[in-house]
């Protein structure tokens, strides 16, 4: 009798480590990240169907889906109803629901027609607002004087490329203190010219 309670003792000991890593892990998925730069492609739906409709757009995350290149990727048309065209690609850090968004870029073809509407500032007002909302407390400042731009000067670059010539202009935004990541604009002009702003969000 001795013995077997020795040896009950001694596997609860070997497991006990395991149950609590266990445990940990299954806590530590439930709770949702407190950082602003840390979504899931549901909460982006959410908050892009609330925000962007007022350009008329709209966006269904499941109409995509997954792909893996170096990493998992979904490309999700956004509906708009001026007819625009335009998409999504989100990089999430996996395929379960909360796996949180690591890279976002929104892509838009151009038709060339006079007085076509580029969609490229407004997107990237809505990143700053539901991603970096700290930025919007003051416009004109930054968290990281020496590494980002403001949120005004954010959209000023944004405007630049838009209007000129840039294949390729890169800015960093932070959204706090001791954080920034990386706005990349790109131009690709092929039949059609295509305009995108890509976000590294955070590093894993």
């Amino acid at each position: 009798m001795y013995r077997d309670r020795l040896a009950k003792i001694i596997l609860l000991a070997i497991l006990f480590p395991f149950i609590v890593y266990i445990f940990g892990s299954c806590v530590l998925n439930y709770i949702p990240p407190t950082e602003s730069y840390k979504k899931t492609p549901k909460q982006l739906e959410e908050l892009f169907n609330e925000k962007m409709a007022q350009y008329g757009m709209s966006m269904d995350i499941d109409s995509g889906e997954y792909s893996y290149g170096n990493s998992w990727s979904k490309t999700v048309p956004i509906v708009c109803k001026d007819g625009s065209r335009i998409s999504c690609i989100d990089y999430p850090t996996g395929k379960r629901s909360n796996a949180l968004i690591d890279y976002l870029e929104f892509e838009q073809e151009l038709s060339g027609e006079a007085n076509e509407t580029v969609y490229l500032e407004p997107l990237l007002a809505f990143v700053m607002d539901e991603f970096a909302p700290g930025m919007t407390e003051n416009k004109d400042e930054t968290f990281e004087p020496n590494m980002s731009k403001s949120y005004n000067d954010a959209l000023l670059v944004c405007d630049d490329f838009v209007k000129g010539n840039e294949q390729e202009m890169s800015i960093y935004v932070s959204p706090e203190d001791d954080h920034f990541f990386a706005v990349t604009f790109n131009r690709k002009t092929d039949e059609k010219t295509t305009l995108s702003v890509r976000f590294h969000l955070w590093n894993r």
